[in-house]
C-alpha cells in the first residue's frame, strides 16, 4: 500500500518530457522551443508537469545545450537515437530505476494543454485495475482517441524496451504496448475557454497559431478570475 500511495503522490514517479522528434513541418528545429506565450512550448510543458511529479527529465537529441536553461537533466536515445518515441521511453526507464523510481510519466514536448491532473487519474486507473501494478502501462484516451506518448511506464519494462528495439523494426508504441497488460485513462472534457482537446499537439504553423491564440484566451481569462 505505500508504494501505492507513493504513485497517487507522485513520490515514485520520474516525469519524462520527450522531446526528441523532428519538426519538419514546422520548419525544422526544435518545435518544443517556438514562442509560446511569454516563453516557449517547452517552458509550458514543464510547468505542467513540474507539480505532478517529484523528479522532470528532458529526453532530447539535439544539442543539449539548447535545453539546460531549463534546469532539469537532458538525456538522449543513445544507441537507438532517431528511432522515435519509444526509444526516449526507454531512456527514461532506464533513468528511473538508476534513481530508484518505479514509474516514468511521459509527455510530448508538443503538447501545451494536457491536463495538470494527468499523474492523479494515472494513478487511479493503475489502483483500480485488476492487473499487477509493476505489469501495467496506462494510456490516456480523449475523444479523439488514445495518445501514446502520455502514459504511465513501470520503470521495470526497460529490459523489454531494450529486447524490442533490438530485435525488431516496428517502433510504434502501440505495437510494443500490445504485449503488455494496457489500461486507459479517459479525457472527455475539451477546454471550456478554447474547445481545444486536452492533448491537443502542435505539429503545423496552423496549428502553432492555433494553440497561442487557445493560449491568449486561456490567459484573459485567468487575469479576469484574478481581478475578482
Amino acid at each position: 500500500m505505500a508504494d501505492e500511495k507513493q504513485i497517487l503522490t507522485g513520490k515514485n514517479v520520474l516525469g519524462l518530457i520527450l522531446a526528441g522528434g523532428s519538426s519538419q513541418r514546422l520548419g525544422g528545429g526544435d518545435k518544443s522551443l517556438r514562442p509560446f506565450g511569454d516563453h516557449t512550448i517547452l517552458h509550458q510543458v514543464c510547468a505542467r508537469l513540474k507539480p505532478q511529479t517529484e523528479q522532470i527529465v528532458i529526453s532530447a537529441n539535439s544539442d543539449p545545450a539548447f535545453f539546460t536553461s531549463f534546469g532539469y537533466p537532458i538525456i538522449n536515445d543513445g544507441e537507438w537515437l532517431h528511432s522515435g518515441p519509444l526509444a526516449g521511453v526507454l531512456a527514461g526507464c532506464r533513468y528511473a530505476s538508476q534513481l530508484g523510481y518505479s514509474h516514468v510519466m511521459s509527455v510530448a514536448a508538443d503538447t501545451p494543454f494536457f491536463p495538470p491532473n494527468l499523474l492523479q487519474r494515472f494513478a487511479e486507473t493503475l489502483l483500480s485495475s485488476p492487473s499487477e501494478i509493476k505489469d501495467t502501462i496506462v494510456f490516456a484516451r480523449s475523444d479523439f482517441g488514445s495518445h501514446p506518448t502520455f502514459a504511465l511506464w513501470p520503470a521495470s519494462l526497460a529490459g523489454s524496451l531494450q529486447n524490442w528495439l533490438s530485435e525488431t523494426k516496428r517502433r510504434s508504441i502501440r505495437v510494443f504496448a500490445a504485449n503488455h497488460t494496457i489500461a486507459y485513462t479517459d479525457f472527455t472534457e475539451a477546454d471550456k475557454i478554447s474547445g481545444l482537446d486536452p492533448f491537443f499537439n502542435i505539429n503545423t504553423q496552423a496549428e502553432l497559431a492555433q494553440a497561442r491564440t487557445a493560449w491568449q484566451l486561456q490567459e484573459a481569462d485567468d487575469q479576469q478570475e484574478q481581478a475578482k
